[in-house]
């Protein structure tokens, strides 16, 4: 056995570190509650999945932050080797952490563990994150970096499942088979000429095309200026579903973070009077606090006064 399986001890011996943690509801084991609030879990299993290598793992992470920054003089890495960064590590990421990494360690981390095409969507998705987490607008002041909200953020349980689909859909990773070959547009059929109302006495039908003797009618693909015209027709209207749906994407983006703003704000309003109530009635219970609060609300929607109601325990 190896000295660094005989440090993990029988429980968590031969389980990666994301093995460990199918969902943030792992964080707790029998015999030990996490610190870590439910937005900071999120985070946390975020970052673990987002920098985990093939084996499930962070070796490759830290192998990789002490070939860039283990030199550099002033940087958090500086003169650690990568037992040094797995002590490290394993109290921000992983299923014994007690806090989240700061930002700052979260940007090298995904820098150096993300491929270049991925990094910007895991790096928005972590910005958003680690802003709910703190209660803040954005990860630091200032930060003008790519933001992008998770659609599972407001979900009372997350797993790895739901955070590797909401990445490859970021990514744009197709949702179907894109091998099996799609059938090509359609191309409308010419229109028939109008009918003759009549012969002619003396001549050809009214209507009638004259073609030389023994010609035969020819087929509309084998008509270039015709096909050019369908083909361009089908390729404006293309661009203009492709502008259309890029316009939803971004409004329904728009959308998101606006709405994920305002739960912020209201959770932290109620948190603070909540505070506000219990010292004002430092006898009552967290119940009855709630519950004034609720009918509160509830007096301001539906202009009813409050119901009476005696403070205590």
């Amino acid at each position: 056995m190896s000295p660094a399986e005989q440090r993990r001890g029988p429980r968590t011996r031969g389980h990666t570190a994301l093995g460990r943690l199918p969902s943030t509801d792992a964080f707790d084991t029998p015999k030990k509650k996490s610190p870590l609030t439910l937005d900071e879990r999120k985070l946390v299993l975020f970052l673990l999945v987002s920098l985990a290598d093939d084996r499930g793992s962070l070796a490759r992470t830290r192998r990789r932050l002490v070939g860039a920054f283990g030199g550099r003089e002033g940087h958090w890495c500086a003169g650690k080797s990568e037992d040094a960064l797995l002590h490290l590590l394993a109290k921000s990421v992983g299923q014994g952490a007690t806090s989240p990494p700061p930002w700052e360690r979260i940007v090298d981390m995904v820098g150096v563990a993300v491929p270049r095409a991925s990094r910007s969507v895991v790096l928005g998705q972590a910005a958003a994150l680690f802003a709910r987490s703190i209660g803040w607008d954005a990860p630091v002041r200032g930060y003008d970096g790519p933001f992008s909200v998770p659609g599972w953020i407001g979900e009372p349980v997350v797993t790895v499942e739901m955070i590797v689909e909401g990445l490859a859909t970021g990514t744009g990773e197709p949702g179907r088979d894109v091998r099996r070959a799609d059938p090509g547009p359609a191309v409308p059929a010419p229109r028939e000429p109008p009918r003759p109302e009549g012969p002619a006495e003396g001549g050809p039908p009214r209507g009638a095309i004259a073609r030389p003797a023994g010609s035969v009618a020819a087929h509309p693909l084998d008509d270039p200026v015709a096909l050019r015209k369908v083909m361009l027709g089908i390729s404006g209207a293309a661009r203009r579903l492709d502008a259309q749906v890029e316009a939803l994407r971004a409004s329904l983006n728009s959308h998101q973070i606006a709405n994920w703003k305002l739960r912020s704000e209201n959770q932290r309003q109620r948190s603070l009077l909540e505070q506000l109530l219990r010292e004002k009635y430092p006898g009552a219970s967290t119940e009855t606090i709630r519950q004034l609060i609720a009918e509160q609300l509830r007096s301001i929607i539906t202009a009813d006064p409050p119901e009476s109601r005696p403070l205590h325990g």
